[in-house]
């Protein structure tokens, strides 16, 4: 991070502008007090529809005026260039430029709460509007790659399908509003046809993959339904590759524009609320762009892994931090400095190497309003702006360490299958139904104090797995030949695959179930083969009963499946649980030097979303019963989150969350750090550790949801 930024800094402060606000009277004296409040970076939004106001003419008088103000207060700028609000005379100049939805309306142009100047809808695959669309990209970087104020560009600001309509997304989270699938205009289709026939090359192998018997490609119809699962992943994957190739050429642009002068960055949205069936969101898909790479953060630690787990060795900053959000008179809770550090530290904990706030003053436009500022409505000052500015305070003396330490090497990689998420919501009408399982196994790891990343199939080669001594797979149906051989042969080599029910069921290049479940010959890795199959009976859950002890579960206890009981017939296994009716519910197998469990339903769906703690449990007991890998650890009453952050030359840092809403008091245990002498950097608290054997002990004592952060 520190070779891509001008001086050794935390990037540290808010969002200010997203014209028309806040109004110019209040621009010199917001961005001064930002100055006086230790912030070192703002961010302005360059929106297509504002400052390029008709063809041929550009409005950049505002941004003009900010660009001095921020230099002239030694604020550091990042430019964020907003692509979606299209111009109203591009609507006009092109009466097609609207996307279609499958029941033939065409969509915007409109607004929403957070874009209260209109123009969402427009075609991706309109090349005309593209057309004006890098124009715009290539004017704003030609204006201000000399000014002294910029520090960086934004260039990919949250690239979705559904540009930034929310209501439009929602098919994915309900399949009776399938209605709203984006896009079929006749430029989607012709796209379409030719992505499929450089996918396929022959229409032969086209039918076999859908089982269909078209005898050319321009006889192909765009897929409607969701009763058959091929051709609506194809369908849905070319706007995930649409996206990927706009992103691609943004950054292209810029890169020339600015003459390697700035870094570039692509900012990332969360993909709870941004489902790749409706909106073509995968994070590797953009993720290949950029130098550093940004993302709007909420409060849960998964999306910090997702995006620094595809970002690689890239940095990652929170370049939105959504801590007040709101509409009018639906008001958020006031946030207090504990709510500030554990969205900070969870963060430095998952190595990211800045943040920004949204935003600096309320909003005042649109159902948006009064909420999300860090200032009241006046500008003036409110607890929570000076505790944010506490916390930066502290993070710029941190700085030179923040920016170079790294966290522990990750021990376990859940699958983060985008094609899976397709599958899931064609076969359940719930996209969640993959996204939740993915929720439940993270945190359930991440509460004992694992260090996990995901894994993504275009990354699947045996030398890259072999850096992971697990694998989890939840809700594992949709894998294809590629991956499954992948995991098989690094399976052999010593690694140790945790996967749910119906593992690789799909016949992804054929088009049809497998007849062998778990498929493509993993029945000879997990020495079963798939019995008889009920639906959960009871409100969808089933009862697993655990047949011997286990590290955070012992022998009786019950964890609860979900959707599915898949019992088993046995070969060559062990049987770890069963179900009520005795049959195999979790087996583990040796397949040459490693191992392999099956779970006979949906653990991880189950804990998402009702929480039990036996299925958390049984999660991390899965993978400690199988291997015993080193990590922190916290004895006591309660759950505790212990990351380790290193410099070699500069030392170490100990981030500490109580994650629940109550006191806890406990003992943590610490890999030996070769240092002892650790001090909080808040209240210069020391933290006492014991040497026992090869690990470090120390008491600690946390009220509800605090975070302590120690250096040594």
């Amino acid at each position: 991070m520190k070779q891509l930024l001008k001086s050794i800094y935390i990037p540290f402060g808010s969002q200010y502008y997203r014209a028309p606000s806040p109004t110019a009277e209040d621009w010199e004296k917001d961005l001064k007090t930002m100055t006086k409040l230790g912030f070192t970076m703002v961010k302005f939004w360059v929106q297509w529809r504002w400052n390029h106001p008709a063809e041929n003419r550009f409005y950049f008088e505002d941004i003009d005026r900010l660009m001095d103000l921020a230099q002239n207060c030694r604020l550091k700028v990042m430019l964020n260039i907003i692509f979606d609000v299209a111009p109203a005379w591009i609507y006009q100049k092109y009466p097609d430029a609207s996307m279609l939805t499958l029941d033939g309306r065409r969509v915007g142009p409109q607004t929403q709460p957070h874009r209260q100047i209109g123009g969402l809808g427009y075609c991706f695959n309109h090349d005309q509007v593209m057309v004006h669309f890098f124009q715009f990209l290539r004017e704003t970087i030609k204006r201000y790659k000399d000014h002294p104020a910029l520090e960086m560009w934004n260039v990919g600001s949250e690239p979705e399908l559904t540009s930034s309509m929310a209501e439009m997304r929602l098919f994915a989270d309900n399949a009776d509003r399938m209605g709203d699938m984006l896009c079929y205009c006749d430029h989607c289709r012709k796209k379409f046809v030719e992505w499929l026939e450089n996918k396929y090359k022959t229409v032969d192998r086209l039918n076999r993959s859908w089982n269909r018997n078209y005898h050319q490609f321009s006889e192909i119809e765009l897929p409607r339904t969701r009763n058959t699962f091929n051709d609506m992943i194809d369908w849905r994957m070319f706007f995930v590759d649409t996206l990927g190739k706009n992103v691609e050429k943004r950054f292209r642009i810029a890169k020339e524009e600015d003459q390697g002068k700035h870094p570039l960055l692509c900012h990332h949205v969360f993909i709870q609320g941004f489902p790749l069936v409706s909106t073509a969101n995968d994070p590797w898909n953009v993720g290949r762009f950029g130098d550093l790479h940004g993302f709007t953060q909420m409060d849960d630690a998964m999306m910090i892994d997702i995006l620094r787990s595809c970002a690689k060795d890239k940095p990652v900053i929170s370049a939105e931090m959504l801590m007040l959000p709101g509409y009018t008179l639906d008001l958020p809770r006031p946030t207090e400095m504990k709510d500030i550090k554990r969205f900070i530290f969870s963060g430095i904990a998952g190595n990211l190497k800045g943040f920004l706030f949204w935003q600096y003053r309320p909003e005042t436009l649109g159902r948006e309003a009064p909420t999300w500022g860090l200032s009241f409505l006046d500008g003036s000052s409110t607890p929570w702006l000076e505790s944010y500015a506490e916390v930066g305070k502290e993070l710029q003396k941190q700085a030179e360490f923040i920016l170079e330490a790294q966290p522990q090497p990750a021990q376990v990689a859940i699958l983060y299958h985008p094609e899976n998420q397709v599958f899931a919501w064609l076969a359940t009408g719930n996209e969640k139904s993959a996204t939740d399982s993915l929720l439940g196994t993270y945190h359930a790891l991440y509460e004992q104090n694992y260090k996990i990343d995901f894994i993504h199939p275009r990354e699947f080669n045996l030398d890259f797995l072999k850096r992971y001594p697990v694998i989890y797979i939840p809700f594992p149906y949709y894998l294809g030949e590629k991956v499954c051989s992948v995991l098989k042969a690094w399976v052999k080599a010593g690694g140790v695959l945790i996967a749910e029910a119906y593992f690789a069921g799909w016949n992804v290049e054929n088009g049809h179930h497998e007849k062998i479940v778990p498929g493509y010959g993993f029945d000879q890795v997990f020495g079963i083969k798939q019995g008889v199959v009920k639906p959960a009976s009871n409100d969808r859950n089933v009862d697993i009963v655990i047949t011997h002890n286990m590290p955070f579960i012992r022998k009786g206890k019950k964890a609860k499946g979900h959707f599915v009981q898949e019992s088993y017939f046995v070969s060559h296994a062990e049987v770890w649980a069963k179900f009520l009716d005795g049959s195999p519910a979790i087996t583990c197998a040796r397949f040459d030097k490693g191992k392999a469990i099956a779970i006979g339903s949906y653990l991880g769906l189950a804990y998402h979303r009702r929480y039990y703690p036996e299925n958390g449990a049984l999660i991390a007991s899965l993978v400690e019963e199988a291997i015993q890998l080193e990590r922190p650890r916290f004895q006591g009453q309660g759950k505790v989150r212990i990351d380790i952050m290193r410099d070699h030359s500069k030392g170490i840092m100990l981030i500490i969350q109580n994650l629940e809403e109550k006191k806890v008091r406990g003992v943590i245990t610490v890999p030996a750090l070769n240092r002892k002498n650790f001090v909080e950097i808040f209240s210069r608290e020391k933290l006492k550790f014991t040497q026992r054997k090869d690990n470090l002990t120390a008491s600690i004592a946390l009220s509800d949801r605090e975070v302590k952060v120690y250096r040594a």
